[in-house]
């Protein structure tokens, strides 16, 4: 029997009293009695919206007006009108910024590309980032207000919708983009934003939010300074980021490591994880009502919370991958993140590993153990991981003691990772993409499971696109010409659906409205329509959209057409 919003309002005040593992100590945007009364009313589409907004008043005021409308009793009218009065306009600590002056005039990547309409939608993309680009603006803060934005001091890029902060692996592929739009000191102050919150908590939070603290993301800031030094050279960069790309590392090895048994051999590999008992603010009264849908039991429910979480750290959320039955509906009441060790995590730092080894012989001529660690972690992934037959890398499951057997894009991530693979294998596994490209033309999708999950089928994402060619291309695999062309496919020809046109070379559709939209993801089963599914609609920016793009113009260039949804007759 489902809860009612009735019955679980009444439930959740004899929850609330307790001392809790919640983010952050925030009495509005972390957890207690308001934070619960309002996500749970609903007042808004999308929890995140609430816990966006900052504060019109002091923040003990706003706790005073708060109990005076009855509390944690309060009607669903006196929180609207008590938000109306007490909050302001999410996203109102932010300004744009023009960086139009900074955009290479004639970027490179251009030049690379044949056929005229792709390169005239690459120019057109080149031009959005100053779409993307936000600094913080707390001047119109009043003293004692609050916000739940973490401090910012310099210029970032941010997804897009409602991604409204900086975004931790979301940035990486972002970076591939604008530097080749030349926009290299903007990626350097992207960066510096990274590398300050390492400075202030330790770790890159998921996003610049106090909502965030207890969880990262997929761990590529150290990829980040990698990718910079390769296009600006620059060591005094590098020798400034080492010491903070080193203690984050530490954070993710004291953190994450768990050990994964393997016959007589125990293996030392990583997994996401993070500790809370309570849902997550900006999706509070989803993860609430699906804990107490499943269980009455306190405990119980703090396993699913900190499994959601864990979810959230891995930025797949969410996905059968983290499930124990992907059959049951809804799916995620089984969800077990945190008895996962994900193939792209430890490949991840693998990668993380050789980086740390090759900056530090750069700035002190000498690599210390990170090439011994991620020598380690290559056997152990190919211990516990390596399917033969397939070439394909499987998530590992600590309770099963397995491999799973399920399919998830993550599965090539390896073969971006490693420089030696053996050929064969790699051969295997990019003939199974090309099979899974057969019946899925807009792209590799996140897994084969239908669950209705955003990181499942039939969700094309850009990152993985983006992990799937760098393999190839890699191993010299001919599936990479397939997949940059799928990618092109996807995105242009949504963009074309949704209004975008290209002056003197593409006509706008007659019945559009709008001006053309980069999504977030894409239907891998039909071209030109965008991903849905998940905890939120589908979000238009965007910035690794964006960033994959371009990088795809850059890689494939001479071998890229112009889609058939255009209809033209232009090869």
């Amino acid at each position: 029997m489902r809860l009612t919003r009735k019955i679980v309002a009444i439930v959740v005040v004899l929850g609330v009293g307790g001392r809790c593992k919640g983010p952050c100590d925030s009495p509005i945007y972390c957890q207690g009695e308001l934070l619960h009364a309002v996500q749970m009313a609903r007042l808004f589409a999308d929890d995140k919206t609430f816990v966006d907004k900052p504060t019109l008043k002091p923040e003990a005021q706003v706790l005073a007006a708060f109990a005076r409308i009855g509390g944690a009793n309060a009607s669903r009218p006196a929180l609207e009108r008590f938000v109306a009065e007490n909050f302001g306009q999410e996203g109102s600590e932010l300004r744009a910024v023009d960086v139009g002056a900074e955009l290479a005039a004639r970027p490179g990547f251009l030049e690379r590309v044949a056929n005229p309409v792709v390169r005239a939608f690459g120019r057109e993309v080149h031009g959005y980032w100053g779409q993307l680009i936000r600094e913080q603006d707390t001047t119109r803060l009043c003293a004692g207000c609050v916000s739940s934005m973490l401090r910012l001091a310099r210029r970032f890029v941010v997804p897009g919708g409602r991604f409204r902060e900086t975004y931790y692996w979301d940035t990486y592929f972002a970076l591939e983009g604008m530097l080749r739009s030349g926009l290299v000191d903007l990626s350097k102050s992207t960066i510096g934003d990274l590398l300050d919150l390492v400075d202030a908590y330790g770790f890159v939070p998921n996003g610049a939010r106090v909502y965030y603290l207890d969880r990262s993301q997929p761990p590529v800031l150290t990829l980040m300074v990698k990718l910079y030094y390769e296009f600006t050279h620059d060591v005094e960069f590098v020798r400034g980021a080492l010491p903070r790309l080193q203690r984050e590392y530490a954070y993710w090895t004291d953190k994450h490591c768990v050990d994964v048994r393997v016959g007589s051999r125990v293996l030392r590999l990583s997994r996401y994880f993070v500790d809370t008992d309570v849902p997550r603010p900006e999706a509070y009264s989803d993860d609430y009502e699906l804990a107490h849908n499943v269980t009455g039991d306190p405990q119980i429910q703090a396993r699913l919370y900190a499994d959601l979480a864990t979810g959230a750290e891995s930025g797949w959320d969410f996905s059968t991958r983290w499930v124990r039955d992907i059959h049951r509906v809804p799916v995620l009441e089984t969800i077990r993140t945190r008895q996962v060790v994900p193939v792209d995590l430890n490949a991840i730092l693998y990668q993380v590993e050789m980086a740390l080894g090759e900056l530090s012989d750069l700035v002190h001529g000498a690599s210390g153990t990170y090439r011994q660690a991620a020598g380690e972690r290559r056997q152990a992934m190919d211990a516990a991981m390596l399917d033969p037959t397939s070439g394909l890398y499987f998530d590992y499951l600590l309770e099963d003691a397995r491999r799973s057997t399920e399919f998830a894009a993550a599965a090539v991530w390896p073969y971006w990772a490693f420089a030696d693979g053996e050929a064969k294998l790699a051969a295997r596994a990019f003939a199974y993409l090309g099979r899974v490209l057969d019946g899925n033309p807009g792209g590799v999708p996140a897994t084969l499971t239908q669950s209705g999950q955003q990181w499942d089928w039939p969700m094309a994402w850009p990152p993985l696109q983006y992990v799937a060619m760098q393999g190839a291309l890699r191993y010299g695999d001919p599936v990479g010409v397939r997949l940059a062309q799928s990618y092109v496919d996807s995105v242009l020809c949504a963009w074309y659906a949704t209004g975008g046109s290209l002056p003197g070379v593409l006509e706008k559709l007659g019945n559009a409205t709008d001006s053309g939209h980069m999504f977030e993801k894409f239907d891998s089963a039909q071209v030109g329509s965008a991903g849905g599914g998940g905890e939120y609609t589908v979000q238009a920016g965007f910035g690794w959209t964006n960033g994959v793009l371009i990088w795809t113009l850059d890689k494939f260039g001479p071998q890229l057409t112009a889609p058939k949804c255009l209809n033209l007759n232009v090869s």
